[in-house]
């Protein structure tokens, strides 16, 4: 029997897609914002003023607590097993990759601004803004943009202009249904990769995201002989991280730290496959965590220190990094964006 003979369930909220989930996030904390300034105005006798301005602080701290415990949890892997094994345990942060509690609070604010940057604004209002056309005569690599776990195509337009500016042609999909399963978002990726092929002439990249990442796997996996030229993966939760453990979701258990779906993965996969993925990430990343998730042996690796995950997308340092790994792959010299 494969997995294509066994019964498939529903998948809850198959029909919700990432930019209607953040608009009804978004209206609920409005709502919880107006809610405490009218309270503290109709029973603490605040002036509308005093009460707005407690509303503006109650929203930031929200965020603040909201990021800093992701942190937490990513960081220190709360309620998550480390396995006694040393293909899938925790690797400690070099020295030179440490920082300090000033580091640690410009990551946090860093992280808890780019958090209401994405989910705030650009995934909810911004998922079919136009991407930016290639500088050039466009024939370099085509990038194929990969979204994460419960987001859009939105989340790549503060990095997509600057990769179309150094003239790559790009493109993303958004990955349906958001609880879904890996696999099958490896499909659809499959489709993609197609289309751009036909399009451009030749293979493209694959610029992933967190989940995204793991998808590129799949799709490798999948896809004799390969169908892409290289793929890049930011915060990809190559061994899991310990924040699956308070998500939902098929897609979320197989995330959770050595999950039985993450060591078939890894024990299917050929060395060439691990060869043709460059894996940058951040030793203190706010949700694929503990230290080392993005580890994925085989792989060409390039850490960062002190950017959050959310922050990876917009980040000056790993917006460069990405621009000196597509140059590498089309074997052209790199120019740092701007």
């Amino acid at each position: 029997m494969t997995r294509a003979d066994l019964p498939t369930s529903p998948v809850p909220l198959a029909f919700l897609t990432a930019a209607t989930a953040r608009r009804i996030a978004v209206a609920l904390q409005c709502a919880a914002t107006l809610a405490v300034g009218w309270a503290a105005h109709r029973w603490g006798g605040w002036s509308w003023p005093a009460a707005s301005l407690l509303a503006g602080a109650a929203l930031v701290l929200g965020y603040l607590l909201s990021v800093g415990w992701a942190f937490l949890v990513s960081l220190k892997s709360l309620g998550t097993a480390i396995p006694d094994d040393p293909v899938w345990d925790r690797i400690p942060v070099p020295r030179e990759h440490r920082i300090g509690i000033t580091g640690f609070i410009a990551c946090w604010l860093r992280e808890c601004v780019s958090v209401a940057w994405m989910f705030n604004v650009l995934q909810p209002f911004r998922a079919r803004a136009a991407f930016d056309t290639p500088a050039g005569d466009g024939k370099r690599v085509p990038v194929l943009m990969i979204h994460g776990y419960g987001c859009n195509r939105a989340v790549w337009l503060p990095m997509q202009q600057h990769v179309a500016a150094a003239g790559y042609p790009t493109d993303a999909i958004d990955l349906m249904p958001l609880l879904g399963d890996i696999d099958d978002y490896a499909r659809d990726m499959a489709a993609a990769v197609a289309r751009l092929t036909r399009m451009h002439g030749r293979a493209p990249v694959l610029l992933c995201h967190s989940m995204g990442g793991l998808a590129a796997r799949a799709l490798l996996r999948q896809s004799q002989p390969c169908p892409v030229a290289h793929v890049i993966t930011l915060g990809t939760p190559h061994r899991g991280t310990a924040m699956a453990r308070t998500g939902r979701g098929h897609n979320v258990r197989q995330m959770a730290w050595a999950s039985p779906w993450l060591r078939q993965l890894a024990a299917s996969e050929m060395p060439a496959s691990r060869a043709r993925i460059t894996s940058i990430f951040s030793w203190h990343d706010s949700i694929v965590g503990p230290a080392g998730a993005s580890w994925l042996e085989g792989a060409r690796h390039i850490p960062f220190a002190g950017i959050g995950h959310v922050s990876l997308l917009c980040d000056a340092r790993v917006r460069d990094a990405v621009l000196a790994e597509l140059a590498r792959v089309e074997g052209v010299s790199a120019t740092p964006s701007a």
